[in-house]
C-alpha cells in the first residue's frame, strides 16, 4: 500500500551558485507555514532537479566573464549547504544539469563507474536520494514526479493518467485541471528558483516570457503555488 503524505513540499531548478539569493528565507518561510506541527511521516520533500547549473561545463558556450568549472563547482557546493540542514531528508529527480558530469564522460567514452556518484560530487546528505521519477499519493491524488517531460499544460497528466508535476520549463507556473469518469485531475509545473537576472541566463534575454521564481506545495492532494513576489530589484518583499 502506498503511503498518503500530508504534505508533499516541492521545489526546483535553483542552478546553484545562481540562485536567486532569497532562495533560503523564502524557503524557510514556507516550512514554517506548511510544514510546522506535522509529523515528518506525513511530509515528503521532492526536488525535482537542477539542484546546479554547471554552467561552465555546458555543452553550451558559457559566458567567459563568469566562475571557471572549478570554481564554479565550488561556490555551488558552498551555495547548497543551508539546503542539506534545511531538508537533510529529501527526494531529487534525475535532470539535465544534474546529470552533466555523466553526459560529458559518455561523450569522452568514459564508464559512469570511474566518476563519483552524485551525491559524492555535491557532498549531499545521506538521507537524499535520487530517481529517475517518483510516483507518491496525497489525500485522494496519485502524483507523477519528473523533471520535465512536457511544456503543454495537461499533457503529462492526461498521458500518465493522474496528477503531475514538472519543473525544467522556467516559465511555466500553473495548475490545470482535466476531468475524467475516473475523477478530476490537475498538471503542475512549478517555475524555478534561479537569480534570473544572472549572466548564467542570458540565453534567455531574448525571450518575451521571463522565468517566474516560486515553488508549488501539495497539500492533501491539491497543488497550491507560491510565488516569490520580487519588487523592482528583483528581491523577494518578504511575504507569503
Amino acid at each position: 500500500m502506498m503511503r498518503r503524505y500530508e504534505v508533499i513540499f516541492c521545489l526546483s531548478d535553483m542552478h546553484h551558485p545562481y540562485a536567486h539569493p532569497d532562495l533560503y528565507p523564502f524557503l524557510k518561510a514556507l516550512k514554517a507555514k506548511y510544514l510546522k506541527g506535522i509529523s515528518s511521516k506525513k511530509i515528503k520533500i521532492v526536488c525535482l532537479g537542477d539542484e546546479l547549473d554547471y554552467h561552465a561545463s555546458s555543452y553550451h558556450e558559457s559566458s567567459t566573464q563568469l566562475p571557471s568549472a572549478g570554481l564554479e563547482h565550488h561556490k555551488a557546493i558552498e551555495n547548497i549547504q543551508p539546503l542539506f540542514d534545511l531538508f537533510p531528508t529529501m527526494d531529487l529527480l534525475e535532470s539535465n544539469h544534474g546529470s552533466l558530469a555523466y553526459r560529458k564522460a559518455n561523450t569522452a567514452g568514459l564508464p559512469p563507474q570511474v566518476l563519483k556518484s552524485y551525491r559524492e560530487q555535491i557532498t549531499a546528505p545521506r538521507g537524499w536520494r535520487w530517481h529517475f521519477d517518483l510516483t507518491l499519493r496525497s489525500g485522494p491524488s496519485t502524483i507523477y514526479f519528473h523533471h520535465g517531460k512536457s511544456a503543454s499544460p495537461g499533457k503529462l497528466s492526461q498521458a500518465m493518467a493522474m496528477c503531475s508535476v514538472q519543473g525544467h520549463f522556467h516559465e511555466k507556473f500553473h495548475v490545470s485541471y482535466w476531468g475524467s469518469p475516473q475523477g478530476l485531475f490537475w498538471d503542475a509545473h512549478i517555475g524555478c528558483l534561479i537569480d534570473w537576472k544572472s549572466m548564467a541566463f542570458a540565453y534567455a534575454k531574448n525571450n518575451i516570457k521571463r522565468p517566474v521564481i516560486g515553488t508549488g506545495i501539495i497539500v492533501d492532494g491539491q497543488m497550491q503555488l507560491e510565488p516569490i513576489v520580487l519588487n523592482a530589484h528583483a528581491r523577494w518583499i518578504g511575504k507569503l
